[in-house]
């Protein structure tokens, strides 16, 4: 009897492990990004097409304005430390839909500034621009050491207002990471 509930016990931990484990790997997987070092330079090329959940789209849809926010950083691994930030930009999509004449509008920019900005009837066109960003700056190839490993991640977090949480750690964000090539 005694045992029973021991092993119904490990079998329970075991099973919020796996799935917490299962949750931070999916949730690593939702930015792919390509680093491409061109021109002595570091660029990272990014899709986040689960940032446009069906949240973002009902918001959208109803007229609101939303944000997608993306943190892109070159990262260099540290063993015995947490790995140290070489470089980090800010990069944003905001679109906002009008209602009367069904055109979305949307903008990408770079550091608050607004780079880039076109409207679109099509829903699909949209989605793309607000979710993919090719050749974001982020940090000169002379700040990299040939002996350290690199890598870039992306972060990406929306705009939409949520309710209050107990969770300390602030909303729910996506990520990807990928190794930065070798560069001798």
């Amino acid at each position: 009897m005694m045992r029973d509930r021991e092993s119904l016990r490990v079998l329970g931990v075991s099973a919020v492990a796996i799935s917490l484990f299962a949750g931070v790997l999916a949730a690593a997987a939702d930015v792919r990004i390509t680093p491409v070092v061109a021109e002595d330079r570091v660029y990272a090329n990014f899709v986040a097409t689960a940032a446009f959940s069906s949240d973002v789209r009902v918001a959208v849809q109803s007229g609101l304005p939303v944000t997608l926010t993306y943190v892109a950083e070159l990262r260099r691994s540290s063993t015995l430390w947490f790995d140290h930030t070489v470089a980090a930009t800010t990069v944003a999509s905001a679109v906002k839909f009008d209602t009367l004449t069904g055109l979305y509008q949307v903008s990408k920019l770079r550091d608050g500034t607004v780079h880039w900005a076109k409207q679109t009837q099509k829903e699909e066109e949209m989605r793309l621009w607000v979710t993919e960003f090719e050749r974001v700056l982020l940090a000169d190839a002379s700040r990299i050491r040939g002996s350290s490993d690199y890598y870039v991640q992306v972060r990406a977090r929306d705009s939409l207002p949520r309710g209050f949480s107990l969770w300390p750690w602030g909303r729910t964000e996506m990520s990807g990471r990928v190794e930065l090539p070798v560069i001798r």
